[in-house]
């Protein structure tokens, strides 16, 4: 792996800050540019961890059914699966630990043996796992992996690598995750305002009507909803949505269908 490699994936997540991206459409772009970082890799996926710490691939490059995948063989996102739920292996220490994990060989790994049958189970001799950004930012939690199906196949030079990418990859995740997150505020404020403007009328209306009915002023009619309101300890558009019900009368009953020929002769 050159440095131009290095060079041109750092742009491209550097091009990606500008973009507003959702966080998991961000996780795959950046998987897909970990897997064409490393040529030695064939394949890349990304954990993260989700409220209350449990696990999951937020994005893989390996589709189910990748050409590399052999009968019988499981995928790469089903050896993440794997992963998570025997809540062991390399991706999970990377993301927990935030240190860089490599296996250069499942035959001779010594640990997470059960992780290490499943890797075998998918075809991957060799992981390397680097944590997703650095302590400067507050990127969602999580691990690149690198997977290969040959061993000894990842160097210093490709850690070194992995581990620039990564710091750079976490900004790109931290961005993506604030812009989402600042979404998320916008729709709740939208949906605040929405309901403050109708409950807004409605009050306006129960308004009206007392001033009408009781032959009050505005003041006062607002004042007799608000008594109402403490001294039933019930919201006062909720008062006022009873007094504009009241006054639209019951509910007229649907018209009954006309009988048909066969029924008026019955």
């Amino acid at each position: 792996m050159g440095q131009d490699e290095l060079s041109r994936s750092v742009a491209a997540l550097s091009r990606m800050l500008l973009k507003g991206e959702t966080l998991d459409s961000t996780l795959d772009r950046i998987a897909r540019l970990a897997a064409e970082l490393l040529p030695q890799a064939d394949a890349a996926s990304i954990t993260i961890s989700e409220a209350g710490g449990l696990a999951r691939t937020a994005s893989s490059t390996e589709e189910p059914e990748a050409p590399l995948k052999a009968p019988g063989r499981i995928t790469v996102a089903e050896l993440d699966a794997g992963q998570n739920r025997l809540d062991e292996g390399p991706c999970l220490t990377a993301m927990r630990d935030r240190q860089t994990v490599q296996i250069d060989s499942m035959h001779t790994e010594t640990r997470w043996q059960g992780f290490c049958r499943l890797a075998l189970a998918a075809g991957i001799e060799s992981v390397l796992a680097v944590p997703l950004g650095d302590e400067s930012v507050e990127a969602p939690r999580g691990a690149i992996n690198f997977f290969a199906r040959i061993p000894y196949v990842f160097a210093e030079t490709e850690r070194s690598a992995a581990n620039r990418f990564s710091a750079q990859a976490g900004v790109a995740a931290a961005n993506a995750a604030a812009f989402a997150d600042l979404q998320a505020d916008r729709a709740l404020l939208a949906r605040r305002l929405e309901d403050a403007l109708h409950s807004r009328a409605v009050i306006d209306q129960a308004v009206g009507i007392l001033m009408e009915r009781e032959r009050l002023g505005p003041e006062e009619a607002f004042q007799m909803l608000r008594s109402a309101s403490q001294k039933l300890n019930v919201k006062l558009r909720m008062i006022a949505a009873e007094i504009v019900e009241s006054a639209a009368g019951p509910r007229r009953p649907e018209a009954a269908a006309p009988a048909t020929a066969d029924e008026g002769s019955a």
